[in-house]
């Protein structure tokens, strides 16, 4: 099965997806509490949702609601504070708490990302053969100052991991395009075993504008339509060769009404993870999930793919110790 995994920063799902959201209870409030260091200290936290609302992204709305021959749904997924996406994604993409990586801000200043290897390496960590492929706005994640996916540069040069960042000079909008075009005609033509796909114009728009505005609806829609590009190009690929692909959407935080996040708003905390497998049921883990942590997403695709971890297991692996170099006291024996 190949991965195709969506990450749209700065959805408010309660906006985009209003039914989904008022329809399980799992979206109602957070499943465990936020450090008071990143608290708002707000007693009231509630979101009024307006469920009769129509979905905002409707490719999204699809993709959790397939019938027939496909397999989706939507799992609510709390964040855990501080939600900034530097924390947000990190946790996402290498199934890591805070503390884990040490990954609290968007500077990543001391971060371990290094000791915490992304989905995509381990995609690849499992099976050397896989051919991996990320396109990204922010820079952060391919390079400084994560980079939050491990660049493997061994396996750029075979040409196994493609990395398309195109920068923002000319604007998000503009980045957020070309990362559309490029990974869909990969997709397309190339088919990836699994593949990293980030938009960032969500996020902008509700920074400038808030999250009540049309400014942000907007970007919502666009970002759908660039999804529909990337669904569109695997349903050929199925539709053609027989490919069987899995593909996951989900965010790093939501934005409150007058923009920003950062803090334990619910509104800000609330995300998702949507999953759908293209012509045919969604693998078990993936049926029997329930809410999620960000930390859990990763483990619980790789789970759906049937990816299992190297089965080294030796005694102290991984750590480091040292020794007096006390000479020849020792054992003779041992004497070389």
């Amino acid at each position: 099965m190949k991965l195709l995994f969506i990450c749209i920063d700065g959805v408010r799902v309660d906006v985009a997806l209003p039914a989904a959201v008022a329809a399980d209870p799992g979206f109602a409030a957070p499943d465990h509490p936020s450090d008071q260091r990143f608290s708002t200290g707000g007693a009231d936290n509630t979101v009024d949702v307006a469920a009769a609302a129509g979905p905002l992204m409707p490719t999204l709305a699809r993709l959790h609601t397939a019938a027939g021959h496909s397999g989706g749904r939507i799992i609510p997924m709390w964040m855990t504070p501080p939600t900034d996406s530097g924390p947000g994604w990190s946790s996402i993409l290498t199934g890591s708490t805070h503390e884990e990586c040490n990954v609290w801000w968007n500077e990543f200043v001391g971060h371990d990302l290094a000791r915490r290897p992304d989905i995509l390496s381990r995609v690849y960590f499992a099976n050397p053969a896989a051919r991996t492929m990320v396109a990204a706005t922010w820079d952060a994640f391919v390079k400084a100052p994560g980079p939050i996916l491990q660049s493997r540069t061994d396996q750029q040069r075979t040409g196994q991991h493609q990395v398309f960042h195109p920068g923002i000079s000319r604007g998000i909008g503009v980045s957020d395009a070309e990362v559309a075009e490029w990974a869909a005609w990969r997709l397309l033509h190339e088919g990836p075993d699994a593949s990293v796909v980030y938009f960032e114009g969500v996020d902008a728009a509700g920074h400038e504008f808030g999250a009540d505005s049309e400014e942000y609806r907007c970007a919502m829609r666009q970002a759908d339509e660039w999804t529909r590009h990337l669904v569109k190009a695997v349903s050929e690929r199925h539709e053609q060769l027989g490919e069987d692909w899995l593909i996951a959407v989900t965010t790093d935080h939501g934005h409150k009404p007058e923009g920003g996040h950062g803090e334990d708003e619910v509104e800000v905390r609330r995300s998702f993870l949507i999953t759908h497998r293209v012509g045919g049921r969604l693998p078990e883990p993936l049926a029997a999930a329930s809410v999620l942590r960000s930390e859990q997403v990763m483990w619980l695709l790789l789970d759906a793919l049937g990816i299992r971890q190297g089965s080294w297991d030796a005694e102290d692996v991984g750590v480091q110790r040292d020794v007096e170099p006390v000479g020849p006291t020792r054992d003779p024996s041992f004497e070389w």
